[in-house]
Parts: structure tokens; sequence; C-alpha cells
């Protein structure tokens, strides 16, 4: 996900230089994609 924004395009565009917002609104969602699709542990009392 990260690397199809921030990765690919710098190989493929010489000039494609995104900035801090878009690469940290990649990130955000990266992160919520892979918590919605594996979630965090359930913890139990201790």
């Amino acid at each position: 996900m990260i690397s199809n924004y921030v990765f690919w395009p710098r190989m493929l565009l010489a000039r494609w230089e995104p900035d801090e917002a878009g690469i940290a609104h990649a990130v955000d969602q990266a992160v919520l994609t892979m918590l919605a699709r594996y979630g965090a542990p359930e913890t139990r009392g201790a």
C-alpha cells in the first residue's frame, strides 16, 4: 500500500515527489487497513 504511493512512482517517474502530508496519509491508511484486517489482539483480565 505504501509502496504503491511512495516507492513505485519514484522508480517510474523521475520528478515524482509526494509531499509529507501525502506520505503521512498513505501510512495512516495502511495502518488502518492492517488493523481492520487483523485487529489488535484481545487481552483478557490478568
